[in-house]
Order: C-alpha cells, then structure tokens, then sequence
C-alpha cells in the first residue's frame, strides 16, 4: 500500500469522528478564525460535509486522493479539501433516495465556482461554499438570464387619434398571447416532465457506481444480474413484433453491451477503469433500451450518458470542448466537471495506472469510454483475449 493509501485511510477514519481535519504541515498557516466560522457553519448543515486541509504538494490539490477518502470514509454528503494556499477541490456522494439533495449541493458547488475567485485564500472559499450550502441560491446556467430590453423598443406613443380602439385591440392582443403562451408552456412542462420521468427511469443508480469505487465485485455481479432482469422487462414491454428494423438494431445493441458489461465484472483482473467502463456500458445499454420504440421528436438533447471525464462522477449533464492531447473534442460532462471547464479548472479525470486515464493506453482512452471513434462495443471486440 503507498503512503498516499496511508494517509487517504488514516483521514477518511478521522473523519469518522471529526467532520474537518487539518493536517499539522498546516495548521499554523490557515486562518483560525475562517476555521472556527466554517465548523459552526458545517454543524447548522442540514447534510454532512467533510473538510480536509492538507499541505498540497507541487501547489495543487490532490484530486485523486480526496476521491480515494470519499470512498473509504463511506459516507454520504459533501467532501472538500484545502491547502494552504488558495487551491480547493470538491467531490460529493449521495445515494439515489436523497438525488434531490445531491442536486442542490451541486448547484451551490457551481454558484461557488462562480464566486470564486483565483487569488481567494481556500479558507475564504471553503466559507463561500458552506454559506451557500446553508442558504441556498438558485442555480443560472450561462446564457440563461432573459434578454435584455432595448431603450423605447416596446414603448407605442399616443397620438391622441383612435385612443380607444387601438386600447382595446391592443388588450384583445395581449389576451390572446397569454392564452396562447399558456397553452405553449403548459404543453412544453407536460413533454418536458415525462422527458424526465423516461430518462430518470434509465439512468444507473449511484449505489451502482459507489461499488466500482469500492470495488465490491460481488454485489455488483448481483447488480447486474438485476440489471439483466430489468433490461429484459424493459424488452418485453417494447412488444418488439411492432418494432423497426432499425429499433431492433438499437435493442441488440443494448444486449451487446450488457454482455460486454458483465464479461468485464466477471473478470477477476478487471481494475477500478475497467469497472468503471462496465458502468459505461450498462448505461449505454438502458439507453438503446429506452430510445428503441419512442419517435425521434421526442427524444431528448442531454447526452443519456455518464461522465466522460470520469463516469463515476455519474449523469453526465451536457456536452462541452474537453482538451485532449493537442486537439479538443465535444464530450458528455457532468455538472461538477461543466463548472470545471467554465472556471478554468483541471478536471477530475478518473485515473489509470497512477494518472489521468487519457494520459494511459487503454481503450477507454482511445474512445473516451464511446464518446469517440464509433461504438464501444466494436472497439471492445476487437481487442485481444483478457
């Protein structure tokens, strides 16, 4: 076991008993005071968060590590980490009974990143992100603020000719538009709540992807087993007899990768990327299940995909430029990782062999676990035998 497994172990066991550890390299360097507001500040929270300062080696944050406590720690809630200078990092789990939590601390994570800024001290920034855990704000995505009105452009000036009419069918104008923007919106939340409802119901479960963390090959052989259950009840409700050629194609896809998905688990010298490629298959495989007999208008625009940069991260929840190498490619990112990308923040590749997965040779880093080069499946084919 390396010193980095040491540490990660002897912190997670830590927090166990006390929410914040400081490492000692440390203590003398950060704000007191910042401390002491952001412990009470955890203590009011209506959910757990875990601080870790530690003394971040070559000025940064060890990513990989803190993923490593959250995992051995095995406790739900919000995990930040700190040095002693102006670098923090963020990493969450939450199981599927409390999604709706997980989204808000999300949100608050993004509205941080907004706030941030690169000079603030950690401390400063750990208190930013607890304040907004402890009053939460509505998350704007960028470009979602309404356009702005132009001086005089909706201004009608009167004449003092025809006052009434125009009055009146100006206001028989305006009705109308109500109704029929009423009609518009209420038709548009119907579509978009069933959207939902159909892709929540294909999405993996968290526990699901907790396993690959601890790598507890086991229960997930017994997930995937239930998996196949669900895939296969899935199928039965398509009524296949009233599908097209080109549906049944996506079906034997969703078959191909669950097949593809279970080789890897039953695999004893699977590692943590492989595994977490089984969940990407999985994933893939609920899709086809659940594009296969709905038409193409009602398809949705987000990706239906986990996270590119690291799929443990789970849904991912639209598609950004990622740099990979010397070029940049359009991928499915998850929210963490989006807020990442617009702060100008390294991502959270999940690691291969010690490093970045992309920096490894490995299938998933020439496809980006399917995000590119064609189908996954094929790809795995054409590897030799484990």
């Amino acid at each position: 076991m390396s010193q980095n497994d040491v540490d990660a172990e002897q912190i997670a066991q830590s927090l166990k008993t006390d929410p914040i550890y400081i490492d000692p390299a440390v203590a003398d360097t950060l704000d007191g005071r910042l401390l002491d507001k952001a412990e009470a500040t955890v203590k009011e929270l209506d959910f757990d968060v875990y601080v870790v300062a530690v003394d971040a080696e070559h000025g940064s944050i060890d990513r990989e590590m803190l993923e490593q406590i959250k995992v051995l720690n095995g406790s739900e809630g919000s995990f930040v980490m700190i040095d002693d200078g102006t670098a923090i990092a963020v990493d969450t789990y939450f199981t599927d009974a409390h999604h709706d939590k997980e989204m808000e601390v999300v949100d608050q994570q993004l509205n941080a990143h907004d706030e941030w800024n690169t000079s603030t001290p950690s401390v400063s920034k750990l208190n930013i992100l607890l304040d907004l855990y402890e009053d939460p704000q509505e998350h704007v995505e960028s470009g979602d603020t309404g356009a702005e009105q132009q001086p005089g452009s909706d201004v009608i000036q009167d004449t003092g000719s025809g006052g009434f009419a125009p009055l009146f069918l100006g206001g028989s104008i305006l009705v109308l538009a109500l109704v029929i923007g009423g009609i518009f919106i209420f038709r548009s939340m119907r579509a978009k709540a069933a959207e939902a409802r159909r892709r929540d119901r294909f999405r993996l479960p968290s526990s699901l992807l907790h396993r690959v963390d601890h790598l507890q090959r086991s229960a997930l052989r017994e997930d995937i087993n239930s998996e196949a259950t669900e895939l296969a009840s899935s199928l039965d409700k398509l009524r296949t007899d009233d599908l097209s050629s080109a549906e049944l194609t996506q079906v034997e896809r969703a078959f191909d990768a669950y097949y593809e998905a279970r080789s890897i688990v039953d695999d004893e010298a699977a590692e943590r990327i492989d595994l977490a490629g089984a969940m990407v298959l999985l994933r893939q495989a609920r899709r086809e299940i659940g594009l296969a007999g709905q038409s193409r208008g009602a398809r949705s625009s987000r990706p239906e995909s986990l996270c590119t940069v690291n799929p443990l991260h789970g849904e991912a929840r639209t598609t950004s430029p990622v740099s990979v190498g010397v070029r940049a490619v359009r991928v499915p990112v998850c929210s963490a990782c989006e807020g990442d990308l617009r702060g100008g923040r390294d991502l959270q590749w999940i690691f291969d062999k010690g490093r970045p997965y992309i920096e490894a040779e490995s299938v998933w880093a020439e496809t980006l676990f399917g995000a590119i080069g064609g189908n996954l499946v094929t790809a795995l084919k054409s590897l030799p035998p484990r």
